[in-house]
């Protein structure tokens, strides 16, 4: 279950309204803004370079479910959206790995068999210019919103999705620790690659279970987050011999020479790490959590830890977060709907609905809105929406068939609720009419 443009946000959601379905979506007062190249929309794997799992789209109270499609095999994250209303989905079944889909009717658009299964581990990253960025275990590719392959580069390993660094390089890392910065125009290295430790890239190992949890045989197993202000990236990674994962600073430097530089390293991850970092909106911390039940802040600049604080279970996916630091941690075995608030050198719990247990990853969005699938059964669930004030259940839509738990449930333009399942299911519900 594994979420800034100098455009400002009222442009974004100027721009939604040309579904024709959202006269009603406003703006979001965050405090930051985002990078330039990322398309609009919920264009990366956690909404944006930062990892945040968070959209600026005025969410919608009230959902109804517009369509539902089954993939053959898995799907491991949420799918992303652009501005053209199309979904982009990725699975490890026969044939096409990589799916456009149409928005109002979950039609396929166009598919592609040029990735392969290990796709799969990765969401499509979009550009502004309506390009399309997926990895698999052999190669880097970019498409066109069409489908037609613009360029591949080959790769060594697989990423957990890409970003985009502050001068619009495109920028990941593979399972086996190895970073890769290339030509979004291209694919044209722009830097020889660089391994973070050389015995990884002797012995490439494909663990699928090590890889789900961040453990040592897949020692970098999360996305990226890129701080495009200052060219500052953060990643989890395992380092050989370590007895714990840590996290780790680098910077992109791209003038006069392009070349990375190493920042700092943090090594308090004991059993691996159960998220991406994801950065805060003032770009002063990360949150990471661990495969031991904690959730941290960390100092973005020093690499301290600022705090930690105790879940109580062990998170199968990224947490999201809040222009304002609210915090919900992703769910796992026996996870209560968590709502917790970064109060500067400590956190705090707002709410708690233990009554009712999170089976994915909680998106927020604009409007103190929060969108989880709850268990309702062994294998079934249902979409609940929240309240983030205050926890208080707006609506809940149940989720048709064998769902067993959810993957990065994601927030399209036009104010859409997208909600895979790791066994193929994808929702789509949309909001109602008179809700805005």
């Amino acid at each position: 279950m594994k979420k800034r443009i100098f455009i400002v946000i009222g442009i974004i959601v100027t721009a939604c309204r040309v579904f024709g379905q959202n006269d009603g979506i406003t703006e979001s007062k965050t405090k930051n803004e985002r990078n330039q190249f990322y398309g609009f929309g919920w264009s990366a794997s956690h909404s944006d370079g930062g990892n945040t799992d968070y959209s600026p789209i005025q969410g919608a109270k009230k959902l109804n479910l517009a369509w539902q499609r089954k993939f053959e095999g898995a799907i491991n994250l949420g799918p992303t959206s652009d501005l053209k209303g199309q979904v982009y989905v990725t699975t490890n079944g026969k044939g096409c790995h990589l799916y456009a889909i149409d928005f109002k009717t979950g039609e396929t658009v166009w598919c592609t068999e040029k990735v392969n299964r290990f796709a799969v581990a990765s969401s499509a990253l979009l550009d502004s210019n309506g390009r399309i960025f997926i990895a698999d275990n052999e190669a880097m590719y970019a498409f066109d919103d069409t489908g037609n392959l613009l360029w591949q580069t080959p790769i060594i390993g697989f990423p957990f999705s890409a970003q985009f660094t502050q001068t619009g390089r495109l920028i990941f890392i593979t399972h086996i620790g190895r970073i890769y910065v290339l030509d979004r125009e291209t694919g044209e290295q722009i830097l020889q690659p660089v391994d973070l430790t050389s015995s990884l890239t002797d012995s490439i190992k494909t663990d699928v279970r090590a890889c789900m949890r961040g453990t040592k045989d897949c020692p970098c197993a999360n996305t990226l987050a890129f701080d495009h202000k200052s060219g500052r990236f953060f990643f989890t990674f395992w380092e050989p011999e370590s007895d714990k994962a840590g996290l780790r600073a680098m910077q992109y430097i791209e003038s006069p020479v392009p070349e990375l530089k190493s920042l700092w390293i943090n090594k308090s991850l004991p059993g691996g790490s159960a998220s991406s970092p994801d950065l805060s909106f003032d770009g002063r911390r990360l949150y990471v959590n661990d495969n031991a039940g904690a959730l941290y802040a960390v100092d973005a600049l020093t690499g301290e830890n600022i705090w930690r604080f105790e879940i109580g279970y062990e998170p199968g996916g990224s947490q999201s977060t809040s222009p304002d630091g609210i915090i919900i941690p992703a769910g796992g075995n026996n996870a209560p709907i968590l709502c917790v608030a970064d109060k500067g050198n400590h956190a705090e719990i707002i709410w708690k609905i233990d009554s009712l247990q999170n089976r994915g990853v909680a998106p927020q969005c604009a409007g103190n809105l929060a969108y989880v699938t709850v268990k309702t059964r062994d294998f079934q669930n249902d979409l609940v929406v929240i309240d983030t004030t205050n926890g208080k259940i707006i609506d809940r839509e149940h989720l048709p068939g064998t769902t067993i738990f959810t993957v990065g449930t994601t927030i399209g333009c036009s104010g859409y609720v997208y909600v895979p399942s790791f066994n193929g299911h994808l929702f789509a519900f949309s909001p109602e009419s008179t809700d805005f």
